[in-house]
């Protein structure tokens, strides 16, 4: 029986794998995937990120300190700051490297089986497991779920589901000239959302955006505006798609059950970026499986401390971007015109800029400062109330 079966190789699962078996516990990963990293994402990263989960040099595409923000009207405003603010990763490289790390450190790796099935007992868990040679099950005495955004199995143990999400899709585009991330906003490219322009290479790069519904569509009409303008002269490859929570679940443990990452909604609601909170709180539920484990009490009681303490970290800001995401969803293009020449013209710009609270990695800070302004507050009050209450 191993001491934890860890459901997903992603970052939150290899993280968490990592530590765990640093501290001596006999640890098995399960990925449904023969190579792990693959999924698809901006991967982008913040410095803060960085600084604290290093990144081989060679995994490094570029680095960011300004971004360009495109209105729908068309007109744009730079945001620039000194020094590096964000890293443009080779993602499935890292990913993989925090695999490699996490078997250096001991971790079984278990891939091509994907666990169908997790049944909680008194003495242990039994995970049932699938692959193209039949079935089988592995025990364990905990289990953590990483295995990504919608995964069936939260349902059976009766964690229920994230209860907003969205959906991201990417093609890898060649460009000419782009040097800086371009970000786009309006409705008839990605309605609610924005889109983007990452450059990775010298002439290749990222075009994408995040929709609720007709991604496929909407990434279509970005492709056409920026081949209209030069910007990108083909597209390289088939687009893909995939699932974005925008709250994080209500309860993320049970009886020898943790949930960390995309599974437990632990997504930066306005960006969709979820690589640094998954890496996060997969270092907080390491530490409380090992405290559980010191005390041989894998119970909810014993285990809910992980919930409390990733909600001391991350909730203030989930709550704040969600309610963000939530306000700008419901402006027009016309709303978003005024607030991005208000942003440029009225000294926000600056502000924002200047405050050391604002950061890629902490978006609270900057929608905090951005409410500080009268004409942005005077916009959001106009829309807030058609907002839910409960968070």
């Amino acid at each position: 029986m191993k001491d934890v079966v860890i459901i997903g190789g992603g970052p939150a699962g290899n993280n968490a794998a990592f530590h765990l078996s640093s501290a001596g516990l006999d640890v098995a990963v399960v990925d449904w995937r023969e190579q792990l990293g693959d999924k698809v994402c901006s991967g982008i990263v913040g410095k803060a990120c960085v600084e604290r989960y290093p990144v081989d040099q060679s995994f490094i595409y570029r680095e960011a300190s300004s971004a360009r923000f495109y209105s729908p009207c068309g007109e744009d405003i730079q945001m620039a700051k000194p020094g590096v603010q964000a890293y443009i990763i080779d993602r499935v490289a890292f990913v993989a490297s925090l695999a490699e790390k996490a078997k250096a450190a001991g971790a079984a790796y278990y891939l091509g089986r994907r666990a169908t099935e997790i049944e909680v007992t008194g003495t242990g868990v039994t995970i049932t497991l699938s692959s193209p040679d039949g079935s089988d099950s592995i025990e364990a005495k905990t289990v953590i779920v990483a295995a990504g955004f919608r995964t069936g199995l939260l349902s059976t143990l009766g964690l229920g589901s994230v209860g907003d999400s969205c959906v991201g899709t990417q093609v890898e585009v060649a460009t000419n000239g782009i040097e800086e991330i371009e970000v786009y906003f309006g409705k008839d490219m990605a309605p609610g959302f924005f889109g983007w322009v990452i450059p990775t290479a010298p002439g290749k790069g990222l075009v994408g955006l995040l929709s609720r519904h007709d991604a496929g569509n909407y990434l279509q009409a970005l492709i056409t505006r920026l081949q209209s303008q030069g910007k990108i002269s083909e597209v390289q490859g088939p687009s893909r798609r995939w699932g974005v929570p925008l709250r994080p679940l209500r309860k993320t443990y049970s009886d020898r059950v943790l949930v960390v990452g995309d599974a437990a909604g632990q997504v930066k609601p306005t960006t969709g970026g979820g690589i640094y909170y998954a890496l996060l709180s997969a270092e907080i539920a390491a530490s409380t499986l090992n405290r559980a484990f010191s005390k041989a009490d894998f119970s909810s009681g014993q285990l809910r401390s992980y919930q409390t303490e990733w909600r001391k970290v991350l909730s203030k800001e989930l709550r704040i971007g969600y309610y963000s995401r939530r306000i700008f969803e419901m402006l027009g293009d016309t709303q978003i015109d005024y607030l991005l020449n208000t942003i440029s013209t009225n000294g926000v710009h600056e502000e924002l800029l200047n405050n050391p609270n604002v950061s890629f990695d902490w978006h609270g800070g900057f929608v905090l400062t951005a409410m500080k302004n009268g004409v942005i507050r005077k916009v959001v009050k106009s829309v807030a109330p058609l907002l839910p209450r409960r968070y």
